[in-house]
């Protein structure tokens, strides 16, 4: 009968159990140098030391919900983890080390603070060659956001020396490029969101960075902190104001993780 061999068949293929799985390779861990050298790393925990007493552990669970769980470690006050989401792919992460908390009963904790709302466009009217030399979107949202005070609509516009130059000529009346300009729009208060717009213009950016002999970035950053303060009404026509303004943006980017731009 043509049956039987096809039962043995059925019969020897229920006989047979599947191999166990190999354990997946992942996570694939690679460091990037900054000439954009990659090397493949062995690790399932990862530590990053920051200094001051700060240090992150990025641990790589096999079985759980996330596919990685990351720990802050003091040795000298109580590590904490601030968040703050820059695009809808990344989130950008703080170790702050405290010397002073208390223990809280549960129901203790205060509210958070709303952070204030961000609407931001970043426009690049760049060359190729500026283009290399300007930060990401989520780098611009990152200080933007430190610096800000209430809601706000803001673009950030990227601009080469010509428009630059174009730009502070005929709203200044100041016939050469300089590192940002804001622009305010609808100054009359209320609830309604500020907007308006900076204007950085890439290569006096990079040029003063050189000659001034600091991190481009960190030049960057303080441009930005320093244009949306001016969008905020802050000023420094005199000694008084710019007291003022100059501590403010001291303070924000100590927080942000750079040094003191007047130091």
């Amino acid at each position: 009968m043509t049956t039987r061999p096809r039962a043995r068949r059925a019969r020897a293929a229920r006989k047979r159990t599947p191999a166990m799985a190999a354990k997946p390779e992942y996570p694939r861990v690679v460091a990037l140098g900054a000439d954009g050298k990659r090397t493949r790393i062995a690790a399932e925990r990862i530590e990053i030391d920051f200094g001051r007493g700060r240090r992150m552990v990025l641990d790589f669970p096999h079985m759980a919900w996330g596919d990685v769980d990351v720990e802050a470690i003091s040795d000298e006050g109580t590590p904490v983890i601030s968040v703050q989401p820059s695009a809808c792919n990344l989130l950008t992460l703080r170790v702050d080390v405290h010397h002073d908390m208390q223990p809280l009963a549960l129901g203790e904790l205060p509210a958070a603070p709303l952070e204030p709302h961000l609407a931001l466009t970043v426009q690049k009217a760049l060359d190729d060659a500026d283009k290399a030399q300007a930060p990401k979107k989520h780098r611009f949202r990152r200080w933007a956001q430190a610096a800000l005070r209430r809601d706000a609509e803001v673009t950030i516009r990227l601009v080469g020396e010509a428009e630059g130059r174009a730009l502070n000529r005929d709203y200044r009346g100041k016939d050469y490029a300089t590192n940002v300009l804001t622009f305010v729009y609808g100054e009359d208060g209320g609830d309604a969101p500020l907007a308006g717009d900076l204007v950085l213009c890439v290569p006096v950016v990079v040029r003063e960075a050189a000659a001034q002999g600091k991190d481009l970035e960190a030049h960057y950053a303080h441009l930005v902190v320093h244009g949306m303060l001016h969008l905020q009404g802050f000023d420094h026509e005199d000694e008084a104001e710019a007291a003022i303004m100059e501590a403010l943006e001291t303070e924000i980017l100590a927080a942000l993780g750079h040094a003191d731009p007047y130091a």
